[in-house]
């Protein structure tokens, strides 16, 4: 199955999640929730196994990735508050949960491989990617490639010995089924692991835009005899459809599209692009963007507060960054002061493991909810229609997002910091040019010249912990978006395209040495300072 557009609710503005990371957290607890559906009965062995070489190896004790999978494994969705006691809850519950490093071929730094065994005795083994973001993939089960992204309720009929039918006919037979007790099925892929003894294994995999009836799911079972049969639910908020054509998937025909519909702004552009996308109406867009808006304003109050306890070494300082703000003694930059302390506040947050919106990461979650809720100060916006404006900028950034997405990525294991944190600087520029009633183009300009100003950013955080240089970044990230937005909207030409600044993003973060995208290896994490904070943060770990 091909890959679809990207989805500005499933790639870009999203997940709601607990901290502190997308890639390693919450891709990981998805990953977990799909798996743990694959098993016949109740899980009661689980063995994660990391690439030695990939970036999870190094990183998935600092990063949570393991008690994302073990929350994932439990059925919990990314921001269940209970992900970070997930370790003790799996165990209390009977899982023995196994992680070790290994030596395998990997066609990415995020891949993971899942042995699971159920109460009977069967077991799965499941190949899984972790795409940046929150995005995921399950591309192998049982040694049979597939490809499956959580965007669809997921028939898989698993074969252990060869039927009177080929896949493709049992295949057949099955969607013939359905779609006469009108299921909505969205295509299929069968496969199988090639072996001609007695380790053959195949795989039937059909996607459907619905949860099948006990009953249906009962007469699917008889069809494939011996075979077993599982009904995976979604984890993505928005289904995928294989019938779904987008406007556009690049900044140049997006301006194309604007300028046929009388300038439209860029929010509604990308709520049009969101409705195709998702087969929902534009309503229903704009109201799932101010339910995310509404998170968002929450995790800048909490993180303010600074009741928490971060999970690294520091210690939260955004109510006494605020304090200097109210006290006069910023030195004065206007929005920024406050952006500055939102921006440091969420991530905060999201350190403890608090609740946040990955935007387009959980690396650089405070960008965005900084840029557009301090300007809703800066701008006077009424408080009856907050929630809507910041929605409205949110979808702007979105859709930059998407154009990022569709030809770049957000993983910084692939492409380092710039694929996070000048990600979002790029999208916060575009919100905030919406915001100040700016045309599409000078978004796409602000955009392109937010992408520019950060090419190269390497991800190296110290001790594995999303705290330095990241919050910092974050920071830097803000100021960046609304210099790049005041440039845009009056004058300033020195910008390229956005469509090829985010190429050239593409071909610099994979230029970066494998030592500066999130592995621990290289920058920060190796000078004397940074050895001795992990050192110090791995006793305390350790020991507890």
């Amino acid at each position: 199955m091909s890959k679809l557009p990207s989805s500005i609710f499933n790639e870009v503005i999203g997940p709601v999640m607990t901290g502190p990371s997308s890639s390693h957290t919450a891709a990981p607890s998805r990953i977990g929730n799909l798996v743990r559906q694959l098993a016949g009965g109740k899980l009661s062995r689980v063995r994660v196994t990391f690439e030695a070489s990939g970036s999870f190896s190094t990183t998935y004790r600092g990063q949570k990735s393991d008690q994302g999978l073990a929350a994932g494994l439990m059925g919990m969705v990314p921001q269940d508050p209970r992900l970070s006691n997930a370790l003790e809850l799996i165990k209390k519950a009977g899982v023995d949960l196994v992680f070790e490093i290994k030596e395998f071929e990997a066609e990415h730094p995020n891949v993971m491989l899942l042995d699971i065994m159920d109460e009977y005795g069967v077991s799965v083994l499941v190949k899984a990617l972790s795409t940046g973001g929150g995005r995921i993939e399950l591309n192998g089960i049982n040694g049979c490639p597939v490809y499956m992204a959580g965007d669809y309720h997921e028939l898989v009929i698993l074969l252990s010995e060869r039927v009177s039918l080929s896949l493709e006919q049992l295949c057949s037979r099955i969607e013939l089924f359905l779609t006469r007790a009108t299921v909505e099925v969205h295509g299929s892929t069968v496969s199988d692991n090639g072996e001609k003894n007695d380790e053959w294994r195949g795989v039937i995999v059909i996607h459907l835009r619905q949860e099948l009836s006990s009953a249906q799911l009962e007469y699917v079972t008889g069809l494939c005899g011996n075979a077993g049969t599982r009904e995976v639910a979604p984890v993505m908020p928005v289904l995928a459809s294989a019938t779904c054509k987008v406007p556009f998937t690049r900044a140049e025909k997006l301006l194309e599209w604007c300028a046929e519909h009388d300038n439209a702004p860029l929010w509604e552009a990308a709520a049009k692009y969101e409705a195709a996308r998702g087969n929902v109406d534009e309503v229903e867009v704009l109201h799932m963007m101010e339910e995310i808006a509404q998170t968002m304003e929450t995790a800048i109050a909490t993180g303010l507060t600074g009741r928490f306890a971060m999970k690294g070494f520091l210690k939260p300082t955004a109510g006494e960054l605020q304090h200097a703000v109210d006290q006069g003694k910023f030195i004065p930059t206007g929005m920024l002061d406050m952006a500055t302390v939102m921006a440091v506040a969420v991530m905060e947050l999201n350190s403890a493991m608090g609740c946040v919106v990955a935007a387009p990461t959980a690396g650089s979650c405070g960008v965005l909810p900084a840029a557009v809720f301090s300007a809703l100060d800066e701008l006077g916006v009424p408080q009856d229609s907050r929630i809507e404006f910041a929605a409205k900028a949110l979808l702007s950034a979105g859709l930059i997002g998407v154009f990022i997405s569709e030809q770049s990525t957000f993983a910084t294991e692939v492409c380092g910091c710039q694929a996070e944190c000048g990600s979002a600087a790029s999208m916060a520029a575009a919100a905030l040019v919406n915001m100040a009633g700016g045309s599409a183009q000078a978004a796409c300009d602000a955009a392109a010249l937010a992408m520019q100003n950060s090419l190269g950013l390497t991800c190296d955080p110290v001790a594995e912990q999303v705290e330095v240089p990241c919050i910092g970044r974050n920071v830097g990230a803000v100021s960046n978006a609304v210099s790049s937005a005041n440039l845009a909207m009056h004058g300033f030409k020195g910008n390229l395209p956005l469509d090829d600044v985010i190429c050239a993003m593409w071909e610099v973060g994979n230029a970066l040495p494998e030592t500066l995208r999130c592995t621990g290896k290289g920058g920060l994490c190796i000078t004397p300072s940074g050895v001795r904070i992990k050192e110090e943060v791995d006793r305390i770990r350790f020991a507890s």
